[in-house]
C-alpha cells in the first residue's frame, strides 16, 4: 500500500493475512517503502527492516531488554512532551490488544535530530486469538510537516504584513487579498476576491497594468515600480509595486503575486522636501543677491547708480516686470522718481512727481505703510488710477515705504506686475530686507553727497581765501622787493623792510599751508620718493626755519649720528615736515630759548627729535595736538602764532612716508618734544649718492629788455609790479581792464603780456581767448598772474591760451627766471 493511502485513511488500515507465517511477513516488510518493526509480548524487538534502522539512526539489538518497544531512545508528543517507552503506542497495543493507527509521534535520533512519524501499531494474534506480538509501521512525515509549517508561517506573514499582498491570475482576476490590502485599498477580501484589478487601477494606468502582466507572462519580475492606485473611497494613492510570477508544480506561470506599499506620505514628504529645497535655494539666491548688492553698494556712494542697483535687486527677488524707486520731496509733499525699470519715457514723464495719496506709491507715502494692489481692476481704492495703469500694462502693484531708523520716510520702493499678483511672506520679507538696506545706503549716499559738497565748498573757500589774501600780499611783497633793490636806504628803513618781509613771508606760508592740507586731504599730492640723506633733509629744514629762529633769538643745537641715515623719501616734503616742527618750537618758546634737533637709528628706522624749552603741552591736549586747527592756548604768546594746521600737515606727510609722529611734554612750562619715526631705505646707497636739496638759488641768466604790458584792475598791484619790472630793465605799460589791454596790444604790439585773471566785465580767461583769435597776436607770450594756484587752475589758464602761470605774490627770482627764459623779440 502506498504511503499516501496510509495517510489518508489511517484508521481503516487492515493487516493482510499472510500464509506461511512470520517469515513470509518479514519478506513482505523488507520490500515496503516504510519503516516497520515487530515486538513480542515483552516488548522485545524481534524484527525491524532497513527503513526502520535508517529512521532511528541506529541498529538496535534483537531481543535485547535495553531496546524495548522502540528502536529510538526518546519519543515526544506533538506538543513536545516526552513519551516514556512504557506509554508508547507499541506498549499500549501489546497491553490492551487495541490498534493505534495514525498517531503522530516525534522521534529523536542519537545525533539529536528529530523526525515526525505516523505510527500504525497493530497486535498480531495466534490461532487462539491471543496477542502474540505487535507490528508498528512508521511513516516519515517530516517533509510534509515542514512544508505545512512553512506554508502556515508564510500565510501568517502574508496576513500580518503591513504591505498589500495580492494574488491574481494572468488575466488580472484577484485570487487572494490579505489584511494589508484591505487596509490600503479599503475593500474586504470578500469584495475583492473574484473581481478584476479594474477595481483599484485608475483609467490612465490601464496600459501600464497590461504591460506589467505581459512582462509577468514572460517570466520577468517587476520591482519597486512607483505608480498610483484608487481606494474604495475614490482617493488616489501612491504605491511602490513589486510583481513576481507564480509557478505551479510543473514550473508553469499561472499567475502573479503583487506586493504594494503605500508611499503616499513619502511622496508627499518628497514633494514637500523638493518644494522646501527649491524654496530654500530661492531664498538663498535672494539673500545672495542682497548680500552681493550690499557689497556693491558698499563700494560706491554715487547716488543714482546706487538707486538703480537697489531697484534692480528688488525687482529680481520679487520677479516683477517693472519697478520704481521714488524719493520724498518734503517741499511739495510728494515723491519724485529716482530710478525706474521697465517703464517707457512717456509714462515716466507723467509720474515724474507723485502727490501724497495719489496711486499706490502716493498712498504708501501718505500712510507710511505697505500698499498691495493685487488686481487694479477689482481694488476699489485704485479705481481713479486704473486707466493710466492699464496704459502702462500694470496689473498689480506692491509698494514698500522706505523709513529710516529714526522713523522718517525718505521714499517708496514699488514693484509692478503685468499679471495679478499678491506677494507671499517670503517676497514681503525680502522686500523689507531690501528696503532696510536701501534706506541705510541712501542715507549714507546723501550724507556723502553733503560731505562732498561741503568739502568742495571748503576747497572753493580756501582757494578764494588764498586768492583774496594773495592779492593784497602781492603789491606788498613786490614793494619790499623794490626796496631791497635800492642801495641808499638808511639802517632804520632796512630794519623795517626786513620785519615787513618776514611777516609777508609768514603770511604767504600760512596761505600755502592751508592749501597744502586741503590737497593732502583730497589725495592730490604725489610723493617723489628717491634715496635721500636725512642730514640733507634736516639741513634744508634748518635753512627754511632760520629766519624764524633768528628772529626769536633762539639757540639751535643740531646733533646728527656719524653713520649715514638714508631714506626713501620726497626730500622737499620731509624738509617741509621738519621745518614746520622747528617753526612750531620757535613760535611757542619764549625769546632766547633753546631748540634741540637730533637724529638716531633705532633698528630699521630713523628717529628724529625736535625738542624745545618752551611753553609745553598740557596732558589733555597731547591726544589731539595733530588735529586740524588745534592749538594749545589762544591766550598765550601769539606773535609768531599760526592757524593750527602746521602739525596736521606734518602728521599727514609723515604717514604718507609710512612713518609715525608723536608729541611728548612733561606739562605746561616744561617744553615739548616731537618724535618722527621713518623707515630707512633697504637699498644700499651711500650718503654721497643720495639726493640733496638745493638751498641756494640758481644763477639767474641775463634778462633782455622787452616791452611788457601789465593788466590788472587793482591799480596798486599793477603799479608795483610795473615798477618791479622796470627795476629789472623792462619797458612797462599798464592797463586796468581787458578792453584797454586789447587796444594797447593791437596798437603797441608788446613783447609780453602779464595779466590778472579776476577782472570785471572781461576776465583774464576771455582776454586770453580774444588775444589768441587776434591776427598777429596769436603767438604773443602770455603770462597769467593770480591768487589761484591749484592744478585745475593751471589747467584752466592753459586751456584759455596762457603760456605761463604765476601765483601771487611772485618772488623776484621767479620773475627773473621767467624773463630770462623768454627769447629776445627786439
Amino acid at each position: 500500500m502506498h504511503n499516501d493511502a496510509l495517510l489518508e485513511q489511517p484508521n481503516q488500515f487492515q493487516w493482510p493475512r499472510v500464509e506461511g507465517g512470520e517469515a513470509r511477513l518479514a519478506q513482505l516488510l523488507e520490500v515496503l517503502p516504510v519503516a516497520a518493526y515487530m515486538c513480542d509480548t515483552e516488548g522485545l524487538i524481534t524484527y525491524f527492516n532497513e527503513h526502520a534502522r535508517q529512521l532511528w539512526g541506529r541498529t538496535p539489538k534483537l531481543n535485547d531488554p535495553a531496546d524495548r518497544f522502540c528502536g529510538s531512545f526518546k519519543q515526544f508528543a506533538t506538543d513536545g512532551m516526552p513519551i516514556s517507552h512504557s506509554q508508547c503506542c507499541m506498549a499500549l497495543a501489546l497491553q490492551t490488544g487495541n490498534q493505534f493507527n495514525g498517531h503522530e509521534v516525534i522521534l529523536e535520533r542519537p545525533d539529536g535530530t528529530r523526525v515526525t512519524v505516523l505510527a500504525h501499531v497493530n497486535p498480531l494474534r495466534d490461532e487462539f486469538g491471543k496477542v502474540a506480538s505487535a507490528m508498528n509501521i512508521l511513516i516519515d512525515i517530516s517533509d510534509r510537516k515542514r512544508a505545512e509549517q512553512a506554508q502556515s508561517q508564510l500565510a501568517a506573514i502574508v496576513e500580518s504584513s503591513a504591505d498589500a499582498i495580492i494574488g491574481t491570475s494572468l488575466d488580472g482576476r484577484i485570487a487572494s487579498w490579505n489584511a494589508g490590502a484591505e487596509r490600503l485599498y479599503g475593500y474586504t477580501a470578500e469584495e475583492a476576491i473574484g473581481a478584476t484589478l479594474l477595481l483599484i487601477i485608475p483609467p490612465d494606468r490601464m496600459d501600464e497594468e497590461r504591460s506589467i502582466l505581459n512582462r509577468v507572462r514572460d517570466g520577468e519580475r517587476v520591482e519597486n515600480l512607483e505608480t498610483q492606485r484608487v481606494r474604495k473611497d475614490g482617493q488616489q494613492i501612491d504605491i511602490s509595486l513589486t510583481v513576481s510570477p507564480i509557478l505551479n508544480h510543473l514550473g508553469q506561470i499561472i499567475g502573479a503575486s503583487k506586493i504594494a506599499r503605500d508611499i503616499t506620505e513619502r511622496k508627499r514628504a518628497d514633494k514637500a522636501q523638493i518644494t522646501l529645497k527649491d524654496e530654500l535655494a530661492s531664498q538663498l539666491a535672494d539673500l545672495r543677491r542682497l548680500h552681493e548688492m550690499s557689497i556693491r553698494l558698499a563700494t560706491t556712494l554715487e547716488f543714482h547708480p546706487l538707486l538703480d542697483e537697489i531697484l534692480g535687486v528688488a525687482t529680481t527677488v520679487e520677479g516683477s516686470d517693472m519697478g520704481l524707486l521714488s524719493l520724498s520731496d518734503p517741499a511739495l509733499d510728494g515723491l519724485r522718481v529716482g530710478a525706474s525699470v521697465g517703464f517707457d519715457e512717456g509714462y515716466l514723464k507723467g509720474i515724474e512727481f507723485v502727490a501724497s495719496g495719489s496711486g499706490a506709491c502716493g498712498m504708501c507715502f501718505q500712510e507710511h505703510r505697505r500698499i498691495i494692489i493685487e488686481d487694479i481692476d477689482t481694488d476699489p481704492a485704485f479705481e481713479p488710477y486704473r486707466d493710466s495703469a492699464r496704459a502702462a500694462g500694470i496689473k498689480a502693484i506692491h509698494s514698500t515705504p522706505l523709513i529710516t531708523r529714526s522713523g522718517k520716510l525718505i521714499g517708496v520702493l514699488s514693484t509692478h506686475f503685468k499679471q495679478k499678483h499678491r506677494p507671499n511672506d517670503r517676497e514681503i520679507h525680502l522686500c523689507n530686507l531690501c528696503a532696510r538696506q536701501a534706506v541705510d545706503f541712501i542715507e549714507n549716499a546723501r550724507l556723502y553727497a553733503e560731505l562732498r559738497l561741503a568739502d568742495q565748498r571748503k576747497d572753493e573757500f580756501l582757494a578764494t581765501l588764498a586768492h583774496e589774501l594773495r592779492n593784497p600780499l602781492a603789491p606788498l611783497s613786490n614793494s619790499l622787493q623794490i626796496l631791497a633793490m635800492s642801495k641808499d636806504l638808511s639802517p632804520t628803513v632796512v630794519g623795517v623792510r626786513e620785519i615787513m618781509e618776514r611777516q609777508v613771508t609768514h603770511m604767504v606760508r600760512l596761505v600755502d599751508d592751508l592749501l597744502e592740507v586741503s590737497r593732502i586731504t583730497r589725495g592730490n599730492i604725489d610723493l617723489r620718493q628717491e634715496p635721500v640723506a636725512l642730514s640733507t633733509v634736516l639741513a634744508s629744514a634748518v635753512e627754511i626755519s632760520r629766519p624764524v629762529i633768528d628772529g626769536c633769538l633762539h639757540q639751535l643745537n643740531v646733533s646728527l649720528p656719524s653713520e649715514p641715515l638714508i631714506l626713501d623719501a620726497d626730500a622737499c616734503r620731509l624738509a617741509q615736515v621738519f621745518a614746520n616742527l622747528i617753526n612750531n618750537a620757535a613760535k611757542y618758546t619764549p625769546e632766547g630759548g633753546k631748540i634741540w634737533v637730533s637724529a638716531r637709528r633705532e633698528g630699521p628706522h630713523a628717529v628724529v627729535s625736535v625738542r624745545d624749552s618752551g611753553l609745553g603741552i598740557p596732558a589733555d591736549m597731547l591726544h589731539r595736538i595733530f588735529d586740524m586747527f588745534a592749538q594749545v592756548d589762544r591766550t598765550r604768546r601769539r606773535a609768531q602764532g599760526g592757524l593750527g594746521i602746521g602739525l596736521t600737515l606734518a602728521k599727514r606727510l609723515v604717514e604718507m612716508h609710512a612713518g609715525q609722529i608723536e608729541a611728548r611734554s612733561p606739562g605746561l612750562g616744561l617744553g615739548s618734544e616731537f618724535l618722527v619715526r621713518l623707515p630707512l631705505s633697504t637699498r644700499p646707497v651711500e650718503e654721497s649718492e643720495a639726493s640733496s636739496i638745493p638751498i641756494t638759488p640758481a644763477e639767474v641768466r641775463p634778462i633782455s629788455p622787452r616791452r611788457v604790458l601789465v593788466v590788472d584792475d587793482t591799480r596798486a598791484a599793477a603799479y608795483i609790479l610795473g615798477k618791479l619790472l622796470e627795476a629789472m630793465g623792462q619797458q612797462v605799460q599798464i592797463a586796468d581792464s581787458a578792453a584797454t589791454a586789447m587796444q594797447l596790444a593791437r596798437s603797441e604790439r608788446p613783447d609780453l603780456i602779464i595779466s590778472d585773471i579776476s577782472m570785471p566785465n572781461i576776465d583774464g580767461y576771455e582776454f586770453a581767448r580774444m588775444l589768441r583769435r587776434e591776427p598777429g597776436l596769436e603767438s604773443l607770450p602770455l603770462v597769467a598772474i593770480t591768487g589761484y594756484g591749484e592744478e585745475q587752475d593751471r589747467q584752466r589758464t592753459k586751456e584759455a591760451g596762457f603760456d605761463y602761470h604765476l601765483v601771487k605774490p611772485v618772488s623776484v627770482s621767479k620773475l627773473q627766471e621767467l624773463l630770462a627764459s623768454l627769447p629776445a623779440y627786439r
